[in-house]
């Protein structure tokens, strides 16, 4: 009896280990959708290898490698959410040349009781070839390019959440410097809405009835031509880092937020963290209207992701007064709002206009919001620290002896504008873009009306390029095909490469007197131009569905562009492009 009534307790205790063991996870509760990890009290809740945990007058909490370490690694706690299908993380980190930071999430999906698999957003670095999403399937969850989903066709939803961030170094005398880890995540199933947390956007005292914020006009469709049409994001958050002071070009974003294996510019997490690098508290928000209202009163502009037809029977929502005809997935930036004769109105800056004074914008609240497909925003805050990851090089043409408007650019050691400058400019550190404005003919079209005027807020030509000996043709013939014989004009050249190296230098320019034969324009290497056409594309025309099971490749999307059709007379504007899932 006594051994049966053993057995018996035995059983039981085994079954209840056995039930703890499998039980559900606690974790720390986050009310809203928005969790954010920032000071030094946030991180210390983690586990840390191999870091330091500082804090200073500019910043909260940061993790550094420890003395010595080339690489080591934070494990946030466990939070514990309301139930959800998709995530977003994203960053703010310092990345000196030669490191990198990695973030890494796992979720806890009810329905399976089980962890998911650790899943990255891929490495964030200045090497422009190193600084790559990571599109990954497992049998739970799968990440494309930005969005962590939970799979499955069932319902299925995760409500713990634990993050992960890798940093790392080539040199132990260096290190990465992570101020910042957020992820902002929604559910779309019926009744299941998450009402975006507003903790950090809140407007103290009662709303404004209208605001309208003074804001940079830039248009992506006017620069270097092989990117222009597809780089909405970062022109996006060119748009709002000027605002807040800077004097950026929207190349100078776009070569910072490249991401090398999905081939665009549209990586969400990748193009807030450019802002962190410039010292701005930023982050990726799943938003409302609510959050955007409380941003714009607190003198915050907001970029979030749409798709519109200017046509009320086009293929996606109609939007009234759009800046082109259709898109399937686009970045614009709100500036404002207001109600006339009870109807409400956001203020906007849409690169996508033609022109720098088309992109001032006014779209009806009602119809934006069935045009905001993901609802995510771009969440910039004011400056928190001095820095930036732009060096400025001092610069100068100088001319190649015995060689008429053949000249080399002087950068001492910096960089080299040779045929593979342009040509990789997506490719390789070093690289980039060229481009040059003539003074007095520069002004833009309706520049005296901007609220803000931009070094972007000029007329640029992109057709410079260099031979296998770093040789740059000015010929004048072409360069100042409407000057008069003898006249000067002056050149302002601007140099900005992958690796976040910026220079500007002038030079006057005399059309000869008389005809001089003019050498030929050096030739490029005969490298491609990195996919940056149809393939580079900007944004995904729809969530991958929670039970996709094929993983995607890089540069999977649908293709936006402007085709010019007919003799010289129609143009049709078809859809700008965006990328396959999201926006």
């Amino acid at each position: 009896m006594k051994r049966t009534l053993s057995l018996v307790l035995a059983t039981m205790f085994v079954f209840s280990l056995a039930n703890i063991s499998f039980a559900k996870e606690k974790g720390t509760p986050v009310e809203g959708n928005l969790i954010k990890i920032a000071t030094e009290e946030d991180f210390a809740k983690g586990e840390l290898t191999a870091l330091t945990l500082t804090s200073s007058d500019v910043s909260d909490g940061a993790l550094r490698l420890a003395e010595g370490e080339t690489d080591g690694e934070y494990v946030s706690e466990i939070f514990e959410t309301e139930a959800f299908e998709y995530m977003v993380a994203s960053w703010n980190a310092e990345v000196p040349e030669g490191t990198y930071v990695e973030v890494q999430a796992r979720a806890y999906v009810d329905m399976k009781k089980a962890w998911t698999d650790w899943l990255t957003w891929g490495k964030w670095s200045r090497n422009i070839a190193k600084r790559a999403s990571v599109s990954e399937t497992t049998d739970l969850a799968l990440v494309d390019t930005d969005i962590f989903t939970i799979r499955g066709s069932d319902g299925e939803t995760a409500s713990l959440v634990q993050l992960k961030v890798i940093l790392h170094s080539d040199d132990a005398a260096v290190t990465p410097v992570l101020e910042q880890v957020c992820a902002t995540y929604k559910n779309t199933l019926d009744g299941q809405y998450i009402t975006p947390t507003q903790t950090y956007s809140a407007y103290e005292g009662e709303l404004p009835a209208s605001v309208k914020l003074e804001v940079p006009a830039i248009s992506q469709m006017v620069r270097e031509p092989s990117i222009g049409n597809v780089m909405c994001s970062a022109t996006t958050m060119c748009i709002m880092l000027n605002y807040y002071g800077e004097d950026l070009l929207p190349e100078q974003v776009g070569l910072l937020n490249w991401d090398y294996y999905y081939e665009g510019f549209g990586n969400w997490p990748f193009t807030v963290a450019v802002a962190g690098m410039f010292g701005y508290e930023s982050y990726v928000q799943y938003a409302d209207f609510d959050v955007v209202r409380n941003e714009l009163a607190n003198g915050h502009i907001v970029g979030i992701n749409v798709k519109y037809s200017a046509d009320p029977n086009g293929s996606y929502p109609y939007l009234e007064n759009a800046a082109m005809s259709g898109t399937a997935g686009h970045l614009i930036t709100l500036t404002g709002y207001e109600t006339v004769d009870g109807v409400e109105y956001f203020y906007s800056t849409d690169p996508a206009a033609g022109s720098d004074e088309g992109t001032y914008r006014r779209y009806r609240a009602d119809q934006l919001l069935e045009c905001w497909s993901q609802r995510i925003a771009y969440i910039v805050h004011d400056k928190e620290q001095d820095i930036t990851p732009i060096e400025v090089v001092d610069a100068k043409l100088v001319p190649v002896e015995g060689e008429f408007h053949l000249y080399t650019l002087d950068t001492g050691d910096a960089f080299t504008v040779d045929s593979r400058f342009r040509s990789n400019k997506l490719k390789s550190a070093g690289c980039g873009i060229a481009a040059y404005t003539i003074e007095g003919q520069d002004a833009v079209s309706g520049v005296e009306n901007f609220d803000m005027v931009c070094k972007a807020n000029r007329v640029f030509k992109y057709n410079l390029s260099g031979d296998t000996n770093g040789r740059i043709n000015l010929a004048p013939g072409k360069m100042m095909s409407s000057a008069a014989p003898g006249e000067t004009w002056t050149f302002r050249f601007y140099f900005m490469t992958t690796d976040g190296m910026y220079a500007e230098t002038t030079l006057d320019i005399t059309k000869p007197a008389e005809e001089t034969e003019e050498t030929p324009a050096p030739e490029a290497e005969a490298t491609p131009e990195p996919s940056a056409a149809p393939e580079a594309t900007e944004a995904p025309e729809a969530e991958v569905p929670a039970d996709t099971q094929a993983k995607k490749g890089p540069g999977a999307g649908a293709i936006i562009g402007i085709a010019a059709a007919g003799i010289a007379i129609a143009v049709i504007a078809v859809a700008v492009v965006i990328r396959g899932k999201r926006k």
